[in-house]
């Protein structure tokens, strides 16, 4: 007997079936089947038994009867699948149809025609609450879009703030918006993309009001309807407390000026404003000196940033440093933030560091994916490494499979001509 917890589980289960009749063939449907055989049977390969399959599940009372009629609705023979509707359209009631939803949410999706979309579409105002908790994303999106008409406003308002899924919330929070209804609520807690909107539906102060707003999206429609009244965004930023959002907009705003009020902060006890500090420091101060201590900061959010700040500027931080950083004694956030930049500095660099790293477990699978990636462009390297690290490279090739270190060492100088020798 086949028992799934999940009825979306018969979806695998009519794949599966059909790939293994591939391979094994497929057997031919016994007078008296047992409920394992039927099943198999009505999603194998060949039309004429599934359609015999449907003729005996209209009879059963078995539980997998359903699932399996559903599953042929959407068949892609006509003749199989018009036989399947015209049993299911006799056993689908309230109750059925609410146990089947994420199958047929599933099944909708398949290229036949619409008519398990209409099923849905039909039956929604009696199941709406099932339907709109149901888990299958992509489901629960379309179940969202049609069920606009049937919610109220309170309900909109609710899933519009509450609802996990924020592409949910956004279509819920629209629909509000263009009714010109709770645009306050929705500008509290709404999804960005609605939060955005319902700034521009308000007055002149709720622009300055969100400045400073969590979201870097509300932070640059409140910056551009600063602007477009004629204020200075910057201006308000400096006059705000430190706060993310603040310290974030003076650097989405501000000038080289301001600066040393970013850098202040690369020292706070808070991971998301020395975040953010770092990301303001990238654009209006992008030689900052005092950024490059943070690339040991124990946040691995934090050391991503610094890696972009750093990355094109060799001047900051030296090869010896990055070299040091990669030692197993560091957190492995810090090492492959190390590894980075030392791949960033120029492709022999890159190749050395990779080679380094191939016997670290923790770092080894990064190493391995980038080496591949280096050889498959090597054949375009024109530049030769300095002796010292020719030499280097060479040595680590030791341990290397014979064919990979073929393929290195052809690379390197005196086994190809026409290049120009770079010196570290």
């Amino acid at each position: 007997m086949i028992v799934f917890e999940d009825v979306r589980q018969w979806a695998e289960f009519e794949w599966a079936v059909r790939r293994a009749s591939w391979y094994y063939g497929e057997r031919r449907l016994s007078r008296r089947p047992s409920r394992e055989e039927l099943a198999e049977t009505a999603c194998g390969r060949n039309g004429y038994l599934r359609e015999a399959a449907v003729e005996r599940l209209a009879v059963s009372t078995d539980p997998e009867a359903l699932p399996l009629l559903l599953l042929r609705c959407v068949d892609w023979v006509r003749p199989v699948r018009e036989l399947a509707r015209s049993i299911v359209l006799s056993k689908l009631d309230d109750s059925t149809l609410r146990a089947m939803l994420p199958l047929i949410g599933i099944l909708r999706r398949r290229q036949v025609d619409d008519w398990m979309t209409s099923l849905l579409r039909e039956a929604l105002p009696s199941v709406l609450d099932d339907a709109l908790a149901l888990e299958d994303r992509e489901t629960r999106r379309w179940v969202h879009a049609e069920a606009i008409g049937l919610l109220s406003r309170e309900r909109l308002l609710d899933i519009a703030v509450r609802d996990h899924d924020f592409v949910v919330r956004a279509m819920c929070g629209t629909v509000l918006l263009d009714r010109g209804e709770c645009v306050g609520e929705l500008l509290a807690a709404g999804a960005p993309k609605v939060r955005m909107r319902a700034l521009t539906m308000l007055g002149p102060d709720a622009p300055v009001a969100h400045l400073a707003d969590r979201s870097s999206a509300v932070r640059s429609m409140a910056q551009a309807l600063v602007l477009k009244a004629g204020g200075d965004p910057a201006a308000h930023y400096r006059a705000l407390p430190a706060s993310f959002g603040a310290l974030a907009g003076l650097g989405e705003t501000g000038t080289a000026d301001d600066a040393p009020v970013l850098e202040r902060h690369l020292a706070d006890d808070r991971p998301r404003i020395r975040r953010a500090a770092v990301r303001g420091l990238r654009r209006i101060a992008p030689e900052s000196p005092a950024v490059r201590a943070l690339l040991t900061d124990p946040s691995p959010a934090v050391t991503r940033q610094v890696v972009e700040f750093l990355r094109g500027k060799p001047a900051l931080v030296d090869v010896p440093t990055l070299q040091d950083l990669l030692a197993p004694a560091h957190p492995v956030h810090t090492r492959r933030a190390a590894a980075a930049l030392l791949r960033d500095r120029d492709t022999w660099r890159r190749l050395h560091a990779d080679l380094t790293l191939l016997p670290d477990p923790d770092l080894a699978a990064d190493a391995h994916q980038d080496l591949h990636a280096w050889l498959a462009h090597s054949a375009d390297t024109y530049t030769t490494p300095s002796p010292a690290l020719a030499a280097e490279i060479d040595a680590a090739c030791t341990t290397l499979d014979p064919a990979l270190a073929r393929q290195i060492r052809f690379a390197l100088p005196g086994r190809r001509a026409g290049r120009v020798d770079t010196r570290d």
